[in-house]
């Protein structure tokens, strides 16, 4: 496992820059950072889950992360796939046919270091510091409304049972979208140090978190009102007290993207609806 660290490290750090005609992408957030470095007309292949700029539906898909086509992989002859490690040890025996260039994923600054690898491996360098500076700007400027407010405790629960508050995964410090709801002015209700821990109802009755957040592209069209049926049997809970509970099906939130803005923006009106 080490080994594999090491080589990882030393593919980000001697990332190809090469002028890619042909790029493959494995995962949504990335597929959106090539489009914005306005490299989008090169991508030839991604997943079935890049929906985002519209124009990535209509590339050939490659499958997703468990079911990755590599016959696929290998007749679109590929200048460059980008890629999460967590992808590489599926698509190995490539390495002798196109260049791979994996990049990290967990959480911001390693979004901006993948912005940069991926703007320095197609040669638009400028691309990429314009765009991580924006990023960061967006983030300070919402950050700095929160200056001198109270911290709202907040869960983010990022699955469960569709029908019942059980096998719920929540979003622990070390995530992305925990850095945007402290910037947002809010304060993770879990204090342990899993990543991403599994936990009861009573555990969260514990926490009693003043706003509950729900990730899920499976409530897509289920009603608002049958998610607060299950939170209101705990009114102990103060986020269920104060009808505090949000649902987001929108996928954006899951991906650590060029749209992180966006979601800081909206997780900002969550957090503080009245600034």
């Amino acid at each position: 496992m080490r080994i594999l660290k090491i080589i990882l490290v030393v593919l980000a750090l001697n990332a190809p820059a090469i002028a890619a005609e042909r790029i493959v992408s494995l995962a949504p957030a990335l597929t959106e950072i090539i489009y914005a470095l306005g490299q989008g007309s090169s991508v030839v292949g991604n997943t079935r889950f890049c929906d985002f700029p519209p124009q990535a539906r209509t590339v050939t898909r490659v499958g997703g992360l468990m079911d990755l086509n590599l016959e696929m992989l290998i007749q679109l002859k590929p200048d460059l796939i980008i890629l999460y490690p967590e992808s590489m040890e599926k698509i190995k025996v490539l390495r002798n046919r196109t260049a791979l260039l994996p990049v990290r994923h967990r959480n911001l600054e390693d979004l901006y270091r993948s912005i940069h690898e991926i703007a320095t491996a197609l040669k638009v360098e400028t691309s990429g510091t314009e765009l991580v500076s924006s990023l960061k700007e967006s983030l300070a400027a919402i950050r700095k409304k929160t200056v001198g407010h109270n911290k709202i405790k907040t869960l983010l629960i990022a699955g469960r049972n569709p029908d019942q508050l059980t096998n719920m995964i929540i979003i622990g410090k070390r995530d992305f979208l925990n850095e945007i709801l402290e910037i947002c002015g809010g304060i993770n209700a879990y204090e342990g140090s899993i990543d991403y821990p599994g936990i009861s109802i009573e555990s969260i009755v514990s926490m009693n978190p003043e706003l509950i957040i729900e990730f899920s592209v499976f409530f897509q069209g289920i009603d608002q009102q049958k998610v607060m049926d299950l939170w209101d049997r705990y009114p102990i809970i103060k986020a269920v007290k104060l009808k505090n509970i949000k649902v987001i099906t929108d996928p954006k939130w899951l991906r650590p993207g060029p749209r992180i803005s966006e979601i800081a923006l909206e997780l900002f009106r969550l957090v503080r609806p009245h600034d």
